[in-house]
């Protein structure tokens, strides 16, 4: 695998914060899994909520109350310890990757459902405007849009490749904890052996809203501490 020189990613600015506000990130994250029930059946919910507090106990330390049993309890919950682990949105992406791999193998059918519905609401909770394409412009407007609704992780960089692809860096995720877990465990893997990113998916959801056609990604450098996915039009 080709080594990237950092430099020549353009970065933008910095957020004003290090981790998303809990409550609205999570309350995001709830409505994309509350999607997922749609395909899977109520028994996804059951074993997502299950594996995010396996995770989460493993984290802060402490065996989670026994009554929680639907995703309003789960959030209230995950709000609850965030003052012990801050990013305890984290058990989210674990669990979201553990139950699908459970229920319908390394198929990433989930990971594009919860995507494409994250997408649609940033678009309309942040009320972007995807008429029109332009790399430069639709990354910047993703880009403050996400900063505004506070989603999106403080550092962020792009490079556009000569065949019209656009690798996408991360600096500092703060989705990596959930992410390295599943990667430990064997689940991260799409069919075709590459790695899965939801991040990634997300923006190829958001570039086929500007551009009417689809696209992939493809994870280039995962937990170095940073990632870089390579996003590109099919």
């Amino acid at each position: 695998m080709a080594e990237f020189n950092l430099s020549d990613f353009k970065m933008f600015e910095k957020a004003p914060y290090e981790l998303p506000e809990t409550r609205p990130f999570l309350e995001l994250a709830m409505r994309g899994t509350g999607e997922l029930e749609k395909t899977y059946g109520p028994v996804f919910c059951t074993m997502f909520i299950k594996h995010a507090l396996g995770f989460i106990a493993q984290k802060v330390g402490e065996k989670p109350p026994e009554d929680i049993k639907n995703l309003n309890q789960l959030l209230e919950y995950l709000i609850s310890v965030s003052d012990k682990y801050p990013p305890s949105f984290c058990a989210c992406t674990y669990a979201q990757i553990k139950s699908e791999n459970i229920l319908q193998g390394q198929t990433g059918a989930g990971t594009r459902v919860e995507s494409m519905r994250i997408s649609r609401n940033i678009v309309e909770d942040g009320k972007l405007d995807v008429r029109e394409f332009n790399v430069d412009d639709a990354l910047l407007k993703i880009r403050e849009t996400g900063v505004a609704m506070k989603i999106i992780p403080p550092e962020m960089g792009y490079k556009k490749n000569e065949d019209g692809s656009l690798d996408v860096l991360w600096p500092k995720c703060y989705l990596l904890d959930g992410c390295q877990l599943a990667f430990e465990e064997g689940l991260l893997k799409r069919p075709d052996g590459r790695l899965r990113c939801g991040l990634g998916e997300s923006s190829c959801h958001l570039f086929k809203m500007f551009t009417g056609y689809e696209w992939d990604y493809t994870l280039l450098e995962f937990n170095k501490p940073h990632c870089i996915h390579r996003s590109y039009p099919l």
